[in-house]
């Protein structure tokens, strides 16, 4: 059941356009105010906001299971990952780099250009890796409950004001719930892509305990040979372009990768 259910989810976050219906059917900033309210410290209020609906549904859960061969879980599961993914339109962001790229002409500033194709790079990467991976990891180990307690602790550090102390709790807290999850994802950069250079990332990933999940992500795409110096406008167009083609290949593929994941988990039995 849970390969179909993360089958279902990732054939509708690459294909549904438009923003994401669960998302906007249930807003939960009204649910943090009225435990605001409610609970005084800090940390109360986060264990009540996010980690008791989460234990909720994870006994709630494991109790439906058996019922109705398991359809009623497998309802519930695609639910809850459908409110907990984000949809990225990653072909319109591409149309836009692409169409950035060819409005280039001579006498632009090289170095600038690098720039922003490199922003864009790792923007694009974190952005579709946050956008389901996390989700989809924590529904794997922990079923719907595990996507749930990811997405709620996204929107509460969303609803947080920037001085709030809670902050301070959240943070590693989401820095460890995209760790796991972001080495993975290398893994499968490395499988479905240019093996040697993104394996040894890997590696120095997995020792990496201080950067965020963005920046071994963006590690990890980063094209192996750079231009010359002496390199013109047009010289980095093509580059660019070719990887760019490169990228979002490799960034579809990685998805699928978790699918691939999950039938494992299924045939093993785990």
């Amino acid at each position: 059941m849970k390969f179909l259910a993360v089958f279902v989810i990732i054939v509708f976050h690459r294909n549904w356009t438009g923003s994401n219906p669960a998302g906007e059917q249930f807003q939960v900033d009204s649910w943090f105010s009225w435990v605001s309210r409610r609970v005084v410290p800090g940390d109360l209020r986060f264990l009540a906001s996010v980690v008791v609906p989460a234990l909720l549904l994870l006994i709630f859960s494991w109790q439906l299971s058996g019922w109705l061969l398991g359809l009623l879980w497998l309802a519930i599961s695609l639910l809850v990952l459908l409110y907990s993914i984000e949809v990225v339109d990653t072909d319109i962001a591409f149309d836009d780099q692409m169409l950035w790229l060819r409005s280039l002409r001579d006498g632009e500033e090289l170095a600038s250009l690098h720039q922003a194709q490199s922003r864009f790079r790792a923007d694009i990467t974190y952005e579709v890796f946050q956008s389901l991976v996390p989700a989809v990891f924590w529904f794997l180990v922990l079923g719907p409950a595990g996507a749930l307690l990811f997405a709620l602790c996204q929107s509460y550090n969303g609803y947080l004001d920037e001085d709030d102390e809670q902050g301070d709790l959240l943070e590693p807290f989401l820095f460890w719930m995209e760790w796991i999850p972001a080495r993975v994802t290398i893994l499968l950069f490395a499988l479905l892509g240019e093996f040697g250079r993104t394996w040894s990332v890997l590696k120095d990933s997995l020792t990496d305990l201080e950067n965020p999940a963005a920046a071994c992500l963006h590690d990890a795409v980063r094209p192996a040979i750079g231009l010359t110096d002496d390199a013109s406008v047009e010289d980095f167009v093509l580059q660019a372009e070719t990887e760019l083609v490169y990228l979002k290949d490799l960034l579809e593929r990685s998805l699928w990768g978790w699918a691939g994941i999950a039938g494992l988990l299924t045939i093993t039995g785990l």
